[in-house]
């Protein structure tokens, strides 16, 4: 039998030809990557930022620690000194102690929405953790922060490293993450603030912050007590 001529004008392609088949595979990938993105963003990063079940005990005993690990007397000849912070009593003291800070000094005014992060600590960075859109979503934003201060630095080097919402990588994302860049700007003002990060004690005395590291799960500071009459400078 012999076959009827091809009716369509030349150069349209047949139903179901390589065009039309492109078209849909180029539409299926686009809605699969597309619900790949979303499953990735609801699925909670590993690693999360922690915060421990007795938060308000916690956050008043980091506190109590951390003054009188501050106001200690120590060797006048202005030895280093150190501490290493679990990242869960910041974050118990961020959601328990700070709103109270806030309320009664207008200092920490600007750190108001700071009670809403979560700090974690990985090598080289700290790990901000912070809430995204409706609370019932449960989205949350994180955000790499590579953080650093070497003894002998003139300052604490911190940038804003990787975003990524749950599992999915956000380029270019850094700010929509306030929470992270005010963190930023709020460290150069208190630098700003505190030549040579050298902070005044009730006493005279004088506490200088001479390295921070981090590490997973640790956050290390070094400081030194430097006697009355010292230089701020």
């Amino acid at each position: 039998m012999d076959a009827e001529p091809d009716s369509r004008p030349p150069g349209k392609p047949r139903r179901g030809s390589v065009g039309g088949n492109l078209g849909r595979v180029a539409r299926a990938i686009a809605a699969g990557a597309l619900a790949s993105a979303v499953v990735l963003a609801f699925i909670p990063p590993a690693g999360r930022p922690t915060m421990p079940l007795d938060a308000v005990a916690r956050g008043e005993a980091f506190e109590r620690a951390l003054v009188a690990a501050v106001t200690k007397v120590r060797d006048p000849n202005g030895e280093s000194w150190g501490i290493a912070i679990d990242p869960a009593d910041i974050n118990a003291w961020l959601a328990t102690r700070l709103p109270k800070w806030v309320a009664h000094d207008p200092e920490f005014a600007s750190f108001a929405d700071a009670g809403l992060l979560r700090i974690g600590s990985e090598d080289g960075a700290l790990v901000v953790e912070t809430p995204i859109g409706p609370s019932a979503l449960g989205l949350v934003g994180t955000v790499r922060l590579p953080l650093e201060l070497a003894e002998g630095d003139p300052q604490v080097r911190a940038e804003i490293g990787g975003v990524r919402i749950g599992w999915l990588p956000v380029p270019f994302a850094e700010a929509g993450f306030d929470g992270a860049a005010q963190a930023l700007e709020e460290l150069s003002r208190l630098e700003a603030r505190h030549p040579n990060r050298r902070f005044p004690l009730a006493d005279g005395r004088l506490v200088e912050v001479r390295a921070i590291s981090c590490e997973k799960g640790r956050i290390k500071i070094l400081f030194a007590t430097l006697p009355v009459g010292a230089s701020e400078r």
